[in-house]
């Protein structure tokens, strides 16, 4: 039994406080989202719950080897830990149908058991918060919270028509909701695209453009159409929506009107290629898409050395595959004289 200061069970005891922050704001963001959101919520909280109840564990380990915890309550809590884990999780899953009040398990479990472990593994507490009542309080508490929701998960996997037929119809309502919210966003984008037209931006297409996309030949055709494309593609480019315009080749652009903007552009692109900054590499790699731009306007006459010396310098600088440094050999050549 140790008699110095717990250092082990302050810092388990910090960890699972920082557990119990992230479950427990899944647990509550779980409340008043739809189907899709819930399940996402819980299926972070049920992460974070795993390692909770691991660190949970430890300090009861914490208590029992270095503390003053009972045998009885170590054999307890070795029963009671991984149920009150699967009750926690049973009660979440059946609060929004069961009722609310069933949150009350995987809420007040954690703190309940980490105050135990804490209580037997600080032996001084012992004459202030005697064994019995200590125990009988909190264990008791555990207990009924643990025992709770394994009785109604329990009866939910009794045999239930009336309860059953509900599930199938809040399932097929939910279904029928999702599937008119995918008609509605499909016909107001049908929409939308339908007012497209020369006055249109350039911008207004940008959404249609990846090859991807279902419209995007259509979308390549109205833009060629756009009257404005050429200043429009360049205030893009000075925006910073170089990576949105990878098709600036096939807009019927003047590149004497986008020259200077797009080389400002490749830039700033290039500048990301540092191995000290988060993306490095797929910034390499935006440099590929860029190449058929690069090409295009490096045909037209538009110079772009500056800017194409610090894409080669960026990604043959990163450069530790055969990839790599076949885009950086690309773009050297382009700054080649024809």
């Amino acid at each position: 039994m140790s008699g110095g200061v717990p250092y082990g069970a302050i810092a388990l005891f910090a960890i699972a406080f920082l557990l119990y922050s992230g479950f427990l704001a899944n647990l509550l963001g779980s409340r008043g989202t739809d189907l899709a959101g819930r399940g996402m919520a819980l299926g972070f909280a049920a992460i974070i719950g795993a390692v909770l109840w691991l660190a949970l564990t430890g300090l009861f380990v914490l208590a029992w080897f270095n503390g003053r915890l009972p045998g009885w309550l170590a054999v307890a809590a070795l029963i009671v830990l991984p149920l009150s884990a699967i009750a926690a999780a049973a009660a979440a899953g059946l609060a929004e149908e069961r009722g609310w009040w069933l949150m009350t398990a995987p809420i007040a479990l954690p703190p309940l058991l980490a105050l135990l472990a804490l209580w037997g593994r600080l032996p001084a507490l012992h004459g202030v918060l005697p064994v019995g009542p200590t125990s009988a309080a909190l264990g008791g508490a555990i207990v009924v919270l643990t025992v709770v929701p394994l009785v109604v998960g329990w009866i939910e996997t009794m045999p239930n028509p009336e309860r059953d037929a509900q599930r199938a119809e809040q399932q097929r309502r939910y279904e029928q909701e999702t599937e008119r919210r995918a008609q509605q966003a499909h016909a107001e984008e049908e929409t939308r695209f339908a007012r497209l037209g020369p006055a249109s931006s350039l911008g207004d297409y940008l959404d249609y453009l990846p090859p991807g996309s279902s419209r995007h030949a259509q979308a390549l055709a109205g833009a060629r159409l756009v009257k404005s494309r050429n200043q429009d593609a360049a205030a893009l480019l000075r925006e910073g929506r170089l990576n949105d315009l990878e098709a600036l080749w096939q807009l019927d652009l003047d590149p004497a009107q986008i020259c200077q903007a797009y080389g400002a552009a490749l830039q700033v692109q290039a500048m990301k290629i540092d191995r000290n900054q988060p993306g490095y590499v797929s910034a390499a790699l935006d440099i590929e898409w860029q190449l058929p731009n690069m090409k295009w306007l490096a045909v037209a006459r538009c110079d772009l050395g500056q800017a194409l010396a610090l894409a080669e310098a960026r990604v043959r600088a990163i450069a530790d595959n055969v990839r790599l440094t076949g885009i950086a050999d690309q773009v050297a050549a382009l700054r080649q004289p024809k």
